[in-house]
């Protein structure tokens, strides 16, 4: 590889924008160009950094100058864009979901490790500040009886927001992260079953999704999902990820604190939680030391595929209304 790597962006949304930030900061990248379904947007970009721009994704991954290829284009080009670069064979940093499909998400890593090509699936919520505190402490609550996922999301619902766009893949698909963060606790999952219903419906889109989903885990181990996206100002409790364990439980609330208390109630402790920025200048150096051969994915991709594989089975119990069984 080049001293100075080039790099195509594939996307120009909020991610692509954010990458761009990050990579202009680094003596050691170039932007080569940016590819987006709109040539306008492109330029927009690719104009200040002196980046070549086109409408044709394709084109920007065969450009000799790409040595490495990011992905933050919507989530039905994931796999395409992926599978287009590992077959150039040339690095791609995929931001989740690796495919809106457990088939595709499989076939895309066996074939970057049969090309021995690199494959780095953005799963930057593994790096925020509260989940490390959180994740750092399980050891101290012995082994763990259960987990419980809580939130309430508020967002304007724009027309270009395509969380509100069923279109884009399944819950669990479009928000990988939240299973990520439980499997990267408990492990894999035994079963699932759950639901999931919609309001404010309007062909692919929604103004309203309520999910709600139970899982087991390890010997007897139960978990739940209770997730709510909405675009109307709506009350409700912060994000909190809990665990319990034989001694005792932790909380992560509202992305920023963490709490350990004791199974009486009668002591809490606050644990500190270091300040950490920059998280997907992270996820991009993590993607540049592993093309390097000085280090490796903090995703790896066998834990990509297994967090798919719990939004595949979710998926299939929320159309069935029955409980799915994953094997080991």
């Amino acid at each position: 590889m080049p001293t100075v790597l080039g790099i195509a962006i594939l996307g120009s949304g909020r991610v692509a924008r954010a990458r761009l930030r990050e990579l202009n900061e680094r003596p050691d990248t170039r932007v080569a160009v940016v590819a987006s379904h709109s040539f306008d947007r492109a330029y927009e970009l690719a104009f200040p950094i002196a980046a070549a721009a086109t409408d044709h994704w394709e084109e920007a991954i065969a450009r000799p100058d790409a040595n490495a290829i990011m992905v933050c284009s919507s989530n039905p080009y994931h796999a395409p864009m992926a599978r287009a670069a590992i077959e150039a064979g040339k690095p791609v940093s995929v931001d989740y979901p690796l495919a809106l499909s457990l088939g595709d998400a499989e076939q895309l890593a066996e074939l970057a490790r049969a090309r021995g090509v690199v494959l780095h699936v953005e799963h930057i919520e593994l790096l925020s500040a509260w989940f490390i505190t959180l994740r750092e402490a399980l050891p101290r609550l012995g082994r763990i009886r259960a987990i419980a996922w809580r939130n309430v999301s508020y967002r304007a619902a724009t027309p270009e927001d395509w969380t509100f766009d069923r279109a884009h893949g399944f819950s669990l698909f479009q928000q990988a992260s939240l299973p990520s963060r439980i499997l990267a606790c408990v492990g894999q999952a035994t079963w699932i079953e759950g639901e999931e219903s919609f309001s404010g419906e309007s062909g692919t889109r929604f103004a309203r999704r309520e999910t709600r989903l139970r899982f087991g885990f390890g010997d007897n181990g139960t978990g739940e999902i209770t997730d709510i996206l909405t675009s109307a100002e709506e009350a409700g409790p912060a994000a909190e990820l809990r665990v319990t364990g034989e001694n005792g439980a932790l909380a992560g609330r509202a992305h920023r604190e963490v709490w350990l208390a004791s199974h009486d109630g009668s002591a809490a402790e606050s644990l500190p939680v270091l300040p950490r920025s920059g998280l997907f200048g992270q996820d991009i150096a993590a993607f540049l030391d592993t093309i390097a051969g000085t280090g490796r994915p903090y995703a790896s991709l066998s834990h990509v595929v297994e967090t798919l594989r719990f939004a595949d089975a979710a998926e299939r119990a929320v159309q069935t209304g029955q409980r799915v069984r994953l094997s080991p």
